[in-house]
């Protein structure tokens, strides 16, 4: 997922896109939580809820207990093979990339940083105004 000429090609996608995209961001930052203090098993119930058939998926890859390396290849494959454009594939970006952050047992915060350049600097008040918010909303 290092290749900004194919992020460059694929990522363009509007304010609206990227607002929605938020909402993954704030599950995923839940997942992240729950996973860091019960465990990866914790996040079980949550695969029976899930509707977005590439979180499932990731879901199960993490539930199998595959290695980071296992599991960069195997999102690198999904990522190829969905062809995602525009919101879609900032989508399938935060989806992947936060589900490789939860393997490697990081913080929600290192989630929210390591993915704010994916949403453009044009995005970045409402990204940031979204963090400050997911961070109080624990406290």
């Amino acid at each position: 997922m290092e290749n900004m000429e194919y992020f460059t090609l694929r990522l363009p996608c509007s304010h609206e896109d990227k607002t929605e995209s938020l909402q993954t961001m704030r599950k995923l930052s839940c997942f992240l939580t729950v996973a860091r203090a019960d465990g990866f098993l914790a996040l079980e119930p949550f695969l029976e809820q899930e509707t977005d058939l590439l979180i499932k998926a990731c879901l199960l890859d993490i539930l199998d207990g595959l290695d980071g390396t296992e599991l960069e290849q195997r999102f690198r494959g999904y990522l190829a093979a969905g062809d995602y454009r525009g919101k879609d594939f900032l989508q399938a970006v935060v989806v992947l990339k936060g589900f490789l952050l939860l393997q490697a047992c990081q913080t929600p915060e290192i989630f929210w940083k390591e993915l704010q350049g994916f949403f453009g600097a044009d995005f970045a008040l409402e990204y940031r105004e979204a963090f400050r918010l997911e961070q109080t909303k624990g406290k």
